[in-house]
C-alpha cells in the first residue's frame, strides 16, 4: 500500500537524524538523565543533559535541538529560562517544552504561559490545557497523552500507538520521548518531529520486549533496538 507524503516524511527524519547526529540539549529531572542520554545515542544523536543553572542554559544555545522539562524549573532559576527559549526561537533552534507535571505536583501557570509565548517546536502535555492555561500551538505541535499517542498541529490529528507496556517500568521515559522528538525536529518540521520521536520509541520498545525477561533487560534491548529499527518501519507503523 503505497505510503502518505507525512509517513514518508517521517522516515526521512529518523534516518537524517541518524546521518547528521544533530546536538539535543535536555533539561530534564536528574532520575531521567542516564536513560534520556542513552535514548538519544541509540538514536544515533548526541546529547548533554543537564540541570537549570545559567550555565548549562547558556550551553543549551550552542545545540541543534534543546528539551526542556517544565517539573524541572526552581524559582531561583526561572528568570533564565526565558531569556534563553526567546534566543532560541531568534536564532531558529526547534525546542521542545513538556508540560507535564511531575507527580501531583501542580505546574505554576506564570511559567507556562511565559514559555508558550515563545512559541516552542513542539509542546508535551497530558491534555491541551495546563492548569486551566490553553496551550497555544498555532506554530508548533502538540503532543498529547501520557506517552503522546494523540499529536495535533494546525487542525490535524494523527494517533500513535503507544508501544509496549514495559516502558511504565523504566523511568525517565517521557523525557526521552521528548528528547527524541527534538532531536527529530533538528531535522524536520513540527508534526513530522514530534511523530517521528513518539512512533521511534514506541516501535522500537515492542521489539525490545521480544528480547527481555524484565525491566532491566528491557531497557537495554530498548536501546538497542532504537538503533536497529528503519526509518521506514517508523513511517509504517504510524499507518497513515
Amino acid at each position: 500500500m503505497p505510503r502518505s507524503g507525512l509517513a514518508l516524511t517521517v522516515g526521512f527524519a529518523a534516518e537524517a537524524v541518524r546521518e547528521s547526529a544533530p546536538l539535543v540539549h535536555c533539561v530534564a529531572p536528574r532520575a531521567a538523565t542516564s536513560f534520556v542520554a542513552d535514548v538519544l545515542h541509540g538514536a544515533g544523536a548526541r546529547s548533554v543533559v543537564t540541570g537549570t543553572s545559567p550555565d548549562a542554559l547558556s550551553a543549551a544555545l550552542t545545540a541543534d535541538a534543546v528539551m526542556l522539562d517544565l517539573g524541572t524549573l526552581v524559582s531561583e532559576w526561572s528568570d533564565a529560562i526565558n531569556p534563553t527559549v526567546a534566543q532560541l526561537r531568534q536564532g531558529g533552534t526547534p525546542w521542545v517544552l513538556d508540560a507535564t507535571p511531575l507527580g501531583r505536583a501542580p505546574l505554576r501557570v506564570d511559567r507556562v504561559r511565559g514559555l508558550l509565548g515563545h512559541r516552542p517546536t513542539v509542546v508535551r502535555a497530558l491534555t491541551n490545557e495546563v492548569d486551566g492555561v490553553r496551550l497555544d500551538t498555532a506554530e508548533g505541535a502538540l503532543a498529547l497523552g501520557d506517552s503522546a499517542e494523540r499529536v495535533v498541529f494546525r487542525g490535524r490529528e494523527v494517533a500513535v500507538l503507544t508501544g509496549s507496556s514495559m516502558l511504565a517500568q523504566v523511568a525517565g521515559v517521557r523525557a526521552a520521548v521528548s528528547a527524541l522528538m527534538a532531536a527529530c525536529a533538528a531535522v524536520t518540521g513540527p508534526l513530522e518531529g514530534a511523530l517521528a520521536g513518539a512512533a521511534w520509541l514506541a516501535v522500537a520498545s515492542e521489539r525490545a520486549e521480544e528480547h527481555s525477561r524484565g525491566p532491566a533487560s528491557f531497557r537495554v534491548a530498548l536501546i538497542d533496538a532504537l538503533w536497529a529499527v528503519r526509518g521506514d518501519e517508523i513511517a509504517e507503523y504510524l499507518n497513515l
